[in-house]
C-alpha cells in the first residue's frame, strides 16, 4: 500500500460515529449514579520498551495450548522472516449511498479469508489473491456479533428478521472459510421502550445470547437450546462476555429503586450460577473486558471509563486500577444499540496483567505519541510500559501466548505503521513487519471506531460504519476492511 499524509480524524463519518457513541453513553448513563471509588495507589516499576532483533519466530516462550475444535481460538503468532509488509486483502463496497451512513459490523479472519459484516450481508475475500471467496445475504441487517472465533473457524451473529418488524432475533452460526450457515434459531427478543438490545458471545461448545428479558445458551454443534434464564423484577439480563468463561452482567435496582449492577459467572452448558459479584451501589457504566481472569471497566459518574476492577476465580474483589482522570484511556461502547458489554478498545488482559494506553502527548497538529502501560491485577500497581516513540501512537491488540501484540501508527507524514510483539517480562520489542496505508483506508486504523484483528501473522482492520461519498454524482468505493502481511 502506498503511504500518504493521514487525513483529519474529524471527517463526517468519524463525527457521526463519535456522536452515536456519545448518545449511547448518555442514554444508558441517565439511569445510573456516580462511582463510589475504591482507592488503589501504587508505585512504579517500569521497563522501557526497546526494539530488539532476533531469529524469526523467537521471543514467545509460551507453549502452544492444545485446543479442541470448538474451543475459542488462542493462536500463538510466529514472527515472519521479512519485515516489509504488503496488502494481502481488501473488502470494498461501491453501493454505499452518498452522504448516508451504513453499518458494517463485525470483522473476522482465518488463514484463508477475511470476512466483513456489511449491512444485511457477510462478505469474504481470499487472502493473497484478493478474490471474493463467498458472500451471504441475510434477511436483515447484522445487529449483534462476537469477536470470538472457534479453533476450526466458526463464529456467531444476530441479525434482524424483516417479518418481525425488524426484531433482532435471528441467531446463526457460520463457518468463516466456506460461508456455510451451520444453523439458525430464533431468540425470543421483542422490541421495548427501553430498547433492551440483544447480544451474542461464545465459549467452548456454547453460543450464548442475552436480550434484557432473558438469556439462553445454545449447543454450538446443533443449535439446540441448552438452558434459558428469565429476568426478575429487580434485574434485567444486561449482556454476556465470553471467551474462556461466561460472565453475565445484570442491570438491577435496589429496594429503593436505585440502579446497581451485578456480575454473574455461569456454567456455559447448564446456565447455573457459579458466583455473583455485587458492584458497589452508585457505580455507573459497567463493562466486562475479560471473563477469565474477570476484569471490569467502570465509569465514575461520567461518560469515560475511570477505573478497572479485578476479581479472583471465585468472584471476590482483588484490586482497583485508577485511570487517573484521563492519564490512561479505555474506551467502551455503552451498547444502547448493540448490547456488547465487552466492547472496549485499547485494552488487553493476559499474564495476570491488564495493558492499556496512556493519554496522548501532543506537540503540534501532527506530533503525537503515547505508551502502553500494564498494571498488576492482584495489586493494581503499574508494572511495565512500552513507549510508542516520537510522532507515533501504539495500540494493544491481543495476547499471543505470553507476549502482547500491538501496532504502531505514524502521526506525521514519514513514520510507517508496524505490527510488533512486546515482552512484558523484559520490556523488549520485536517487529513483525512495517507497512503503509492508503489515505482512503486510513480511517479504518482508528481503534475507537474499527476492529483490529491479528491472525496467522497478519493484521486486519475493519470499519464499523462507513459514510458514502460521490465524485461527479458517482458513488466512490468505500473501504470496509483490509489486511496486511509480511512480503518476505
Amino acid at each position: 500500500m502506498s503511504f500518504g499524509p493521514p487525513p483529519s480524524p474529524f471527517t463526517q463519518s468519524q463525527r457521526a460515529a463519535e456522536e452515536r457513541r456519545s448518545r449511547r453513553v448518555r442514554v444508558w448513563a441517565c439511569a445510573v449514579l456516580a462511582l463510589v471509588a475504591v482507592a488503589g495507589a501504587g508505585g512504579w516499576f517500569l521497563i522501557a520498551g526497546s526494539p530488539e532483533g532476533g531469529a524469526p519466530g523467537a521471543g514467545n516462550k509460551a507453549a502452544v495450548v492444545q485446543q479442541a475444535p470448538d474451543d475459542i481460538r488462542e493462536t500463538v503468532e510466529k514472527r515472519p522472516r521479512g519485515t516489509a509488509g504488503h496488502l494481502v486483502a481488501s473488502v470494498q463496497d461501491r453501493g454505499v449511498k452518498p452522504n448516508q451512513d451504513q453499518e458494517t459490523p463485525g470483522t473476522w479472519a482465518t488463514d484463508k479469508v477475511v470476512v466483513k459484516g456489511n449491512d444485511d450481508a457477510l462478505q469474504a475475500v481470499e487472502i493473497n489473491s484478493g478474490d471474493e471467496a463467498w458472500s451471504h445475504d441475510l434477511t436483515g441487517t447484522v445487529c449483534a456479533w462476537t469477536k470470538h472465533v472457534t479453533v476450526d473457524g466458526r463464529t456467531a451473529i444476530l441479525f434482524k428478521d424483516k417479518k418481525e418488524d425488524g426484531s433482532c432475533n435471528q441467531l446463526a452460526l457460520f463457518d468463516l472459510d466456506s460461508g456455510k450457515k451451520l444453523w439458525q434459531v430464533v431468540v425470543p427478543w421483542k422490541k421495548s421502550a427501553l430498547g433492551d438490545p440483544p447480544n451474542v458471545t461464545m465459549t467452548s461448545g456454547v453460543v450464548s445470547s442475552a436480550w434484557g428479558n432473558g438469556s439462553a445458551g445454545y449447543d454450538m454443534a446443533s443449535g439446540k437450546r441448552l438452558w434459558e434464564r428469565k429476568r426478575t423484577a429487580k434485574c434485567r439480563e444486561g449482556g454476556f462476555s465470553g471467551g474462556k468463561a461466561l460472565l453475565l452482567r445484570l442491570d438491577c435496582t435496589t429496594s429503593d429503586y436505585e440502579p446497581t449492577t451485578k456480575v454473574v459467572k455461569l456454567d456455559p452448558r447448564t446456565g447455573k450460577e457459579r458466583w455473583r459479584y455485587d458492584v458497589a451501589e452508585g457505580v455507573g457504566l459497567v463493562f466486562i473486558v475479560s471473563s477469565e481472569p474477570p476484569v471490569l471497566a467502570v465509569a465514575a459518574g461520567e461518560d469515560d471509563i475511570s477505573d478497572l476492577i479485578s476479581l479472583d476465580e471465585r468472584g471476590k474483589y482483588r484490586a482497583t486500577v485508577r485511570l487517573d482522570g484521563g492519564h490512561y484511556t479505555v474506551d467502551c461502547d455503552s451498547g444502547v444499540t448493540y448490547s456488547a458489554v465487552d466492547d472496549c478498545s485499547d485494552i488487553v488482559v493476559g499474564g495476570d496483567q491488564v495493558f492499556i494506553t496512556s493519554g496522548e502527548d501532543v506537540d503540534g497538529s501532527n506530533h503525537r505519541s503515547n505508551r502502553i502501560v500494564s498494571f498488576d491485577l492482584g495489586t493494581g500497581k503499574p508494572v511495565v510500559k512500552f513507549e510508542a516513540g516520537p510522532d507515533q501512537m501504539i495500540h494493544p491488540v491481543r495476547m499471543s501466548g505470553d507476549q502482547l501484540l500491538a501496532y504502531r501508527d505514524g502521526t506525521d507524514n514519514y513514520a510507517p505503521f508496524s505490527l510488533v510483539s512486546l515482552d512484558p517480562r523484559t520490556g523488549k520489542e520485536k517487529v513483525f513487519f512495517y507497512f503503509t496505508v492508503l489515505n482512503e483506508a486510513m480511517s479504518l486504523t482508528y481503534t475507537k471506531f474499527s476492529d483490529v484483528v491479528v491472525e496467522n501473522g497478519r493484521i486486519f482492520f475493519g470499519s464499523n460504519m462507513v459514510r458514502g461519498e460521490a465524485v461527479k454524482g458517482k458513488p466512490m468505493p468505500e473501504w470496509l476492511a483490509f489486511g496486511v502481511g509480511s512480503a518476505g
